[in-house]
């Protein structure tokens, strides 16, 4: 499973890659930002919906739950300029629509993955709380009255890595919105390249409260 190429996700992925390398520098509000990606990795289950600012939207969901051995069922979906991609993956099975394209794999073939809390899906890693120290440039902030903190970071983009050159980003800024209690409420990506700007909503809702994840990819199988 993979995010569809938009700039915006090509360059998540980079920033993801970044943040298990890069070292710990201190900057303004990082313990908030720490915190929420470790919340957000030990999450029994959580549905996470990513909303384009400019059109309103919905252009990704991933909804992903533990079972009781540890092994993670998840499904996603994406749309972009046309395309779509759904994903739907249970460990014993996977079922994938990429385009046009309908597969099904299942334990045991060459290409099938099995994710766990100690193999964990990317996605359901801190690692979606995009944050990359040793690349931020500038940070700014917000502080509410009743103590509520927005805080954002805007990075240099030369320290992004290949990918983010290969799209040719100009520009790239995070912003988290935490509650007075600390507590993220949503984040935003906005991303600028030399075509055109992205502005991308992150929400992670349904949190440790997914009943059930049903099969979103067996309705494409005759498309």
């Amino acid at each position: 499973m993979r995010f569809l190429k938009t700039a915006a996700a090509a360059l998540t992925a980079a920033v993801c890659i970044l943040c298990t390398s890069c070292g710990t520098p201190e900057l303004k509000h990082d313990t908030l930002v720490y915190q929420a990606r470790e919340d957000y990795a030990t999450l029994d289950s959580a549905k996470v919906v990513i909303t384009n600012e400019d059109t309103g939207d919905i252009e990704q969901e991933f909804t992903f739950k533990y079972d009781e051995k540890d092994v993670l069922t998840y499904s996603y979906y994406g749309k972009n300029g046309g395309k779509e991609y759904a994903q739907y993956n249970n460990g014993i099975e996977s079922y994938t629509y990429d385009n046009g394209e309908y597969s099904h794999l299942v334990k045991g073939d060459k290409d099938f993955s099995k994710y766990t809390r100690k193999a964990k899906h990317p996605q359901a890693d801190e690692g979606m709380l995009m944050f990359a120290p040793k690349a931020v440039e500038s940070v700014s902030d917000i502080i509410g009255d009743d103590g509520s903190v927005t805080v954002t970071y805007v990075y240099d983009v030369s320290k992004l890595g290949k990918d983010a050159e290969e799209i040719g980003t100009k520009g790239f800024s995070t912003t988290y919105f935490f509650d007075k209690d600390g507590e993220l409420e949503y984040f935003t990506e906005n991303t600028v390249t030399k075509d055109a700007q992205y502005n991308y909503r992150v929400d992670i809702t349904e949190r440790n409260s997914v009943d059930k994840i049903e099969n979103n990819v067996e309705q494409y199988k005759d498309k």
